[in-house]
């Protein structure tokens, strides 16, 4: 009886031990005794037994959640709200139908900054979308496109890059061009084989597979594909057969031939060392756009050209266009460019003016370059890329009343270039010598509205801007000299927007002024479409319809009435910051 006691007591403490060390990692008996094999997460889980209990359970029910919830890749984003994106819920009451309607019917913007920034950020959000009974991938891949039709290419891969277990073949057709663009063959040529394998019906995986078989110096294998690539009836691409051939037989080709390139057959030119013709024609596609002006073999005219052509969208350090730019074969007959006349110059003539500028040494005529060279670029709609090219030069014209006819241009694109100390010694200038004639003071108002927009903006500044009643008595002073006086009063209803109180004789003196009365208006619908959902807070359906109301116009192209509706829209979804922005650039590139 004595000896089940004793076994019974022995259990009875091996049952308790085993179960006060449960789950404190491995138990082993040694000559010292019982020992235990402490882990370091088992120490991290002892130093917060404090904790409270309640939390615990919460947060691991949160994260049992998040990890059983099927992610929509739709969501996906490179911007949360503290990184400046517009808020995960950004699309909180609207319907995927219509944002879907809404996306893919949107024209890029190349006009404006502020609409391109806009868009950007709407695209890039991490934000949760309304639910879809397919699930597809559709509003991610509508994302991916219109980033790359904005030239954001870096931002469009890395959105394809957060997408887990990508077999869309179209995102990653996007993903395979933006490389080529982008001239990284090593990741056009990743996993190539697989991709052929997989989607074996497009003979685009076949043609990039050959590409890349060439470039790793397996001729063979290349040799082997093209032949089977020619069997295919499908297959009838005349221009890669004869660079393919260039590129395996060192053999020079003609290229008066080629017209309407796709971008891997361009792509194909600059690694056989093809030059293309002058007059070769450029789609108006970012991707063809930034592989163009990058291609040493490609004439430096076309490479403006590509740079010019797409406006604001290629955002390119100034010292690649500076030396693009300089590039260009400055001829003696080039220098006999008519800078008083009102004409329209080739997409060469900003390179001239640029080599001109720097190169000139008399400060009126380096200023009469510049001021050219301004108003080819406002026609153009290129004034903020041309007034950073110019800026060096510009800031070697030393701000004179000798130069005043100079100075709205020089206040205008020094502001672009962010340089507010030397612009406001320009129109310093300019406010001495307002009341010589109409045009100067018409100059210095369109100016003085600005400036009190960057007093508005940033309270710091504080530059002493002359009165509304000392322009009033300016203009007294022209009407009594019986002297006509217009001026574009835009700046005005914006400034209202923002709360300052303007004269009303300022708008009396301008009433018969029918330039305001002649910008457009958007659609009506699109507008009461706007108004209602800024009131609902719909941020992202809010962002698509002014951008719609754009139609890829500046700001400045429609009517104040509008601008005032669209500042009062962004104030109400919480972007104020970005009102100011509108209104400067606005005002500066009209």
């Amino acid at each position: 009886m004595k000896i089940i006691q004793n076994f019974l007591l022995i259990f009875l403490f091996l049952f308790i031990t085993n179960n006060l060390f449960a789950g404190l990692g491995n138990t082993t008996w040694g000559a010292g005794g019982i020992k235990r094999d402490i882990e370091v997460n088992e120490i991290e889980a002892d130093e917060e037994e404090n904790t409270d209990q309640s939390d615990t359970i919460e947060s691991d029910d949160k994260f049992k959640s998040i990890e059983l919830k099927n992610i929509d890749v739709n969501t996906v984003g490179t911007l949360t709200k503290d990184e400046g994106g517009l808020g995960y819920d950004m699309w909180s009451g609207s319907k995927r139908n219509i944002i879907k309607n809404y996306l893919e019917n949107l024209p890029i913007n190349r006009e404006s900054n502020l609409a391109i920034e806009l868009f950007k950020k709407l695209l890039l959000s991490n934000a949760d979308v309304p639910e879809s009974k397919d699930q597809k991938n559709d509003l991610i891949l509508i994302r991916i496109n219109k980033l790359i039709e904005l030239g954001d290419f870096e931002n469009a891969k890395s959105l394809i890059d957060l997408i887990v277990d990508n077999n869309n073949e179209e995102i990653l057709m996007k993903q395979v061009q933006i490389n080529l663009s982008l001239n990284n063959f090593d990741l056009v040529c990743s996993d190539i084989d697989q991709k052929r394998k997989n989607y074996k019906q497009n003979l685009f995986w076949r043609k990039v597979e050959i590409f890349c078989q060439i470039l790793n110096g397996e001729t063979n294998k290349a040799n082997l594909s093209l032949t089977l690539l020619k069997e295919d009836n499908n297959f009838n691409d005349i221009n890669f057969i004869t660079i393919i051939d260039s590129l395996v037989y060192k053999e020079e080709i003609n290229n008066q031939n080629f017209d309407n390139l796709d971008l891997l057959s361009l792509a194909m030119t600059r690694v056989a060392n093809i030059n293309l013709k002058e007059s070769y024609i450029l789609k108006d596609d970012p991707l063809f756009l930034s592989m163009i002006y990058r291609m040493p073999n490609v004439p430096i005219k076309l490479r403006i050209e590509a740079i010019e052509k797409s406006k604001k969208l290629l955002n390119l350090p100034i010292e690649t266009i500076e030396e693009i730019y300089n590039s260009y074969d400055l001829e003696e007959k080039d220098k006999k460019i008519p800078l008083d006349d009102n004409i329209l110059l080739g997409f060469e003539t900003q390179a001239i003016l640029f080599q001109m500028a720097i190169t000139e040494d008399d400060q009126e005529k380096k200023a009469k370059i510049i001021k050219k060279s301004l108003e080819l670029a406002s026609i153009n709609g290129n004034l903020v890329l041309i007034s950073k090219l110019n800026l060096n030069s510009l800031l070697e014209i030393k701000p004179s009343k000798n130069f005043v006819w100079f100075a709205s241009y020089a206040v205008r694109s020094l502001l672009i270039s962010d340089k507010i100390e030397e612009a406001m010694k320009w129109y310093e200038v300019l406010k001495k010598e307002k009341d010589k004639n109409t045009q100067l003071f018409k100059d210095f108002i369109e100016l003085w509205v600005i400036v009190e927009f960057y007093n508005l903006k940033n309270k710091e500044l504080e530059y002493k801007n002359i009165s509304q009643n000392a322009l009033l008595k300016s203009i007294n002073k022209f009407q009594l000299q019986k002297n006509s006086l217009e001026f574009d009063t835009l700046g005005f209803y914006i400034l209202e927007s923002f709360g300052v109180k303007i004269n009303p004789e300022l708008w009396l003196i301008n009433i018969e002024n029918q330039e305001i009365e002649s910008k457009q208006l958007p659609n009506s619908s699109l507008i009461s479409l706007l108004k209602y959902s800024s009131i609902d807070k719909k941020v992202g359906e809010t962002i698509l319809l002014i951008l719609m109301s754009l139609n890829g116009k500046n700001f400045n192209q429609l009517h104040p009435f509008f601008l005032q509706i669209v500042i009062s829209s962004l104030n109400q979804i919480g972007l104020q910051e970005k009102t100011f922005d509108l209104a400067i650039e606005t005002l500066i590139e009209r």
